[in-house]
């Protein structure tokens, strides 16, 4: 496997990622120039503990060219995944997810920056993208009264629990993680690797113009932390 071998393939697939998956423009920008900072070997250690290590090294080991696939063959194998249908709606529930933690922290809720807020949030959100994350969000689902096939609503459930002050369920939540051992250690590599990346990558880019769907998106934010600011 050449070194950037996998960056390269982010930055040529994202594209047909994005348009296969609905994913606007300016929705999570920052994706492919996140990914040749921080290299391949360290993508690779990422996902380790998560069984895609392996994988994804023996996908590459043989790889084409990702300058010679056709857009036909991005578009038909991206098509084929089973969670794309998921890549939109978790990441704009996590979206919302984030806007609505930083107006309880403006509050002074207390401890909602904590390691286990951020913890559910990740493992949420990057269940539906795991080989083994549906047994996560079976158990999830269970503890936060959703259905584990809708990770989005989950997501969304959490965020109840946490604008309720629901200690219960959000103890149960973090018990479950931290029961299991693939999870913890993902989340405290991703931790590590967050803590030391050069620059924090966007959720949002405002370029090229803002659309009339960015718009209503930033103004429904800007409600619900208002209503939270002033609640």
């Amino acid at each position: 496997m050449s070194e950037g071998l996998l960056a390269r393939y982010m930055e040529i697939g994202f594209p047909h990622l994005r348009e296969v998956s609905g994913l606007p423009e300016w929705l999570v920008p920052d994706v492919v120039e996140s990914a040749h900072p921080l290299g391949d070997q360290a993508m690779l250690e990422l996902v380790k503990p998560l069984g895609l290590a392996k994988r994804a090294s023996a996908f590459l080991a043989h790889a084409p060219d990702p300058d010679r696939l056709s857009i036909e063959i991005w578009q038909d194998c991206i098509g084929r995944y089973p969670a794309i249908r998921q890549a939109l709606p978790v990441t704009m529930a996590l979206l919302r997810a984030c806007e609505k933690v930083d107006a309880l922290e403006r509050r002074g809720v207390a401890g909602i920056r904590s390691a286990s807020t951020v913890r559910a949030l990740a493992t949420i959100a990057c269940a539906p993208f795991t080989l083994k994350g549906g047994k996560m969000l079976d158990r999830l689902a269970e503890l936060l009264g959703g259905n584990p096939t809708e990770p989005a609503e989950l997501l969304n459930r959490y965020v109840t629990a946490l604008v309720s002050d629901d200690k219960d369920t959000l103890s149960r939540v973090e018990e479950c993680i931290q029961r299991d051992q693939m999870w913890t250690t993902w989340f405290a590599n991703f931790s590590n690797y967050a803590r030391t990346f050069p620059h924090p990558p966007r959720m949002i880019g405002v370029s090229p113009v803002i659309s009339s769907v960015l718009n209503q998106l930033i103004a429904t934010m800007l409600k619900e932390i208002d209503d939270a600011d002033t609640s």
